[in-house]
């Protein structure tokens, strides 16, 4: 966001994302244990779906197609999407390569792993080896907007393997339920993701039990992360994750906050939580979004910073039941990945933040009147096009490969809608204005309001992430 970056960010302090550590980086995932039988399979890469569409032996000739399902009531195109589902369980029944792929997307294959025939053939046959019996029972299906339907259906599965995945010679039998959603492709319905939604729970959902739980974590991660408490660490986090990291024992861990306080004290606060329901390697987990927020007080000659200088990136942590506690098992990115608009309204409110932005790299002024309220450019002191202009003048002399991404969009209400935008750009001048010898990376993010005005979407009022 061009004003407010421009006067507040001093290159000396670093990026806003820039002195993360602790939970930083992308760590190899070390899953400490799984949820229920069909959890360890997919996890095994034995199965890549919930289910195999047969009532009797699972895999190979041997076993006995089903019959396309219809729900109750169903027709027309929902009959079709549960037909889909019938035809999806039979590849894997009968090793049937072709078929698996006239019924999936590829982002569902190269999800799952099953990108190629050799790949999808070894899943299907471990499957035969895994599951002595399923019976699929179709419950309803609904669409979910345009050429999109969720197929749910209920799935009683007999295994022959424990919960670890060894092998025992008593049938172990679960029940679960699947939401299989379905795209409308090239002429036919092809399935995109599957869920899986245990105890009657929606796609993300997140049970006020498992809620409170990740709060108790939380607090034990935040006392960990920002005071080097090691008893608080063994609280919150698994013992891959503390391997992944370096952690090895108390006094390394207390190093490491020991040095990141002495630059840059960090903190935690929760942005979002979601239970991750689409059955992949990470299956069962609860996806933990948050800001991870660095507070400067000094400047890198040790002189005092006042007000104390905030910035915050988003970041997600991975986190797996332990024995009935939450703990952090991973964490990534992936709460700064690109959330795409999925309506018109959400695709003019991204096409305003663009424009805005570019208005001040093109020195538009009409394109800057048009994207923002009067109150906003009063607030900003720049109301009009004789401040614009030498403004933005200043503003792109200094600015160089500007790029934005939004992340999450959210609509509180009819009238407005909440952006939350990753920003980078090359800063060629100081906070003076004066020439940098070499470009220095601003990497940040922002939280945009924009009011639908006159039937068009408009900012009022833009704040750094913190």
């Amino acid at each position: 966001m061009p004003p407010a970056r421009a006067a507040d960010y001093d290159p000396a302090m670093g990026s806003s994302g820039g002195s993360r550590t602790g939970g930083l980086g992308a760590c190899s995932r070390l899953r400490a244990g799984t949820l229920i039988v069909i959890v360890t399979l997919v996890a095994a890469g034995l199965i890549a779906s919930p289910a195999s569409a047969v009532t009797g032996p699972p895999g190979g000739s041997g076993g006995r197609a089903l019959d396309a399902p219809s729900p109750s009531p169903a027709a027309g195109n929902e009959a079709d999407a549960m037909a889909t589902v019938a035809h999806y369980e039979e590849a894997f029944a009968e090793v049937d390569c072709d078929l698996f792929e006239q019924v999936t997307t590829q982002r569902f294959r190269d999800r799952s792993g099953l990108a190629d025939c050799d790949s999808f053939t070894r899943n299907a046959q471990g499957r035969a080896q895994a599951l002595d019996s399923v019976v699929v029972d179709p419950v309803s299906a609904e669409g979910r907007g345009r050429a999109k339907i969720a197929a749910l259906v209920h799935t009683t599965i007999t295994s022959n393997r424990e919960e670890d995945g060894e092998a025992t010679e008593d049938p172990v039998t679960s029940e679960y339920d699947f939401r299989y959603h379905l795209v409308h492709y090239e002429g036919a319905w092809k399935v995109d993701v599957v869920h899986m939604l245990p105890d009657g729970r929606n796609e993300g959902e997140v049970t006020e039990e498992e809620q409170e739980a990740v709060t108790r974590m939380l607090v034990d991660w935040r006392a960990a992360y920002t005071a080097g408490d090691c008893d608080a660490l063994l609280a919150s986090t698994t013992a891959g994750y503390r391997e992944e990291m370096g952690w090895t024992d108390c006094p390394a861990f207390q190093q490491h906050i020991a040095d990141q306080n002495a630059y840059c004290p960090m903190d935690v606060h929760q942005e979002d939580i979601r239970s991750h329901t689409a059955v992949d390697d990470h299956v069962g987990e609860i996806m933990l979004d948050v800001v991870e927020v660095c507070t400067l007080q000094t400047d890198e000659f040790g002189e005092p910073i006042d007000p104390p200088y905030e910035a915050g990136a988003p970041y997600r942590y991975h986190l797996v039941n332990e024995d009935g506690e939450w703990r952090i098992a991973e964490g990534d990115n992936g709460a700064a990945a690109e959330d795409e608009p999925s309506n018109e309204n959400e695709r003019a409110a991204v096409e305003t933040i663009r424009s805005y932005n570019q208005a001040w790299v093109d020195a538009d002024c009409d394109a800057y009147m048009a994207t923002t309220t009067e109150s906003f450019r009063i607030d900003l002191n720049v109301n009009g096009c004789a401040g614009f202009a030498p403004a933005a003048r200043s503003y792109s002399e200094g600015v160089a490969n500007f790029e934005n991404t939004p992340t999450d969009i959210e609509r509180p209400s009819m009238q407005a809608m909440e952006i939350k935008v990753h920003e980078t750009y090359d800063s060629l001048t100081d906070v003076d204005g004066q020439p940098l010898e070499e470009p220095f990376l601003i990497d940040e993010y922002w939280v945009y309001t924009l009011l639908l005005v006159d039937g068009a979407w408009v900012i009022s009022e833009v704040l750094m992430l913190v």
